[in-house]
């Protein structure tokens, strides 16, 4: 996971349960720049280690001080305002724990069900390691195109279940593995269920859970992930606070004929997200600060990554 993904699992900590503005204009939005440091140790990560000496330890870390710029913009249809498209990095995009732009619809069901159909373009794309496990040479980057559709259903029948359904594609530029079972292109599945607990007026308790499937050409990069968390959130006067933590497992299907064993990972992940509203008395202008940690184990020393992000800033709803 890049430290944008990381970053946007935090930033959805702070602001999932806000919904779209509700002033008389039919277009409404958020815009969000942060600023801030971030810190990466993982043998895949492009950013660094690009010269790989031996493949039996973890790779380098690497430090480095970040800006994210983020918005979306909605437009509200009907007399009754109950549906609306939008299009941008969404608060559902950031839910889901990927920083990408989307195009979607949402229709409000007079139940209180919500339904979202989203095209998310740009979701599984990126920059990999051309090979990842070249020693000889200095790695090469290459490009990774992907594309995803989604259907959400929330807070079904007026309840606080939710339902998130995915399916996507990535397609590795220029493959140069060369043992074919851990080529990379692959087809993604992707289904997360959640339930809301409101505790008191001010507070509620969601876990969750969710299941990806990675279907690659690949036996030894296909996976199964199951992912379980829990998120606390607290709203006092001006002050929102989230804290978020989550554990996963990812068992792929096959030996990897470089390690000579069929690799299993651990994830672990934690957040603490801070908003304070009107900052300074300026109206619709919110100062966020949030932090997150996540941390990979696996039974291949490779693959084994720690990333922690810290990052202060402003955003601006209309």
């Amino acid at each position: 996971m890049n430290k944008t993904t990381l970053l946007a699992l935090a930033i959805s900590s702070t602001f999932s349960l806000n919904a779209f503005s509700a002033e008389t204009s039919r277009f409404s939005g958020e815009i969000f720049l942060l600023g801030g440091f971030s810190s990466t140790n993982s043998n895949l990560s492009t950013e660094n280690n690009a010269r790989l000496n031996n493949l039996n330890g973890s790779g380098e870390t690497q430090d480095e001080f970040i800006a994210v710029p983020l918005g979306n913009l909605a437009y509200d249809l009907g007399q009754q305002r109950n549906q609306r498209i939008y299009l941008g990095t969404s608060r559902d995009d950031l839910a889901v724990g990927d920083l990408a732009f989307e195009l979607g619809y949402q229709y409000d069901f007079a139940n209180g069900t919500q339904i979202d159909i989203a095209f998310l373009p740009t979701v599984l794309s990126g920059e990999v390691w051309a090979n990842p496990y070249d020693t000889d040479n200095a790695r090469s980057e290459t490009d990774v195109d992907g594309y995803a559709y989604r259907v959400k259903l929330n807070q079904i029948m007026g309840s606080g279940f939710s339902l998130d359904l995915a399916v996507g594609k990535n397609e590795i530029d220029n493959e140069q593995i060369e043992y074919r079972s851990l080529h990379r292109d692959a087809d993604v599945y992707f289904a997360k269920a959640s339930y809301a607990f409101q505790i008191g007026q001010r507070s509620a308790l969601v876990p969750a859970f969710s299941y990806t499937q990675n279907d690659a050409i690949g036996a030894a990069a296909s996976y199964d992930r199951y992912e379980t968390e829990l998120t606390y959130y607290m709203v006092h006067n001006a002050h929102s606070l989230a804290l978020t933590a989550g554990f996963g497992k990812t068992e792929y299907d096959a030996v990897n004929p470089i390690f000579d064993k069929t690799r299993k990972d651990d994830h672990y992940k934690l957040f603490v997200a801070y908003e304070y509203a009107n900052v300074m008395g300026w109206e619709n202008w919110n100062f966020v600060s949030l932090s997150g940690l996540n941390t990979t184990s696996s039974n291949i020393d490779f693959y084994e990554s720690d990333e922690y992000v810290v990052t202060a800033g402003l955003s601006y709803k209309f």
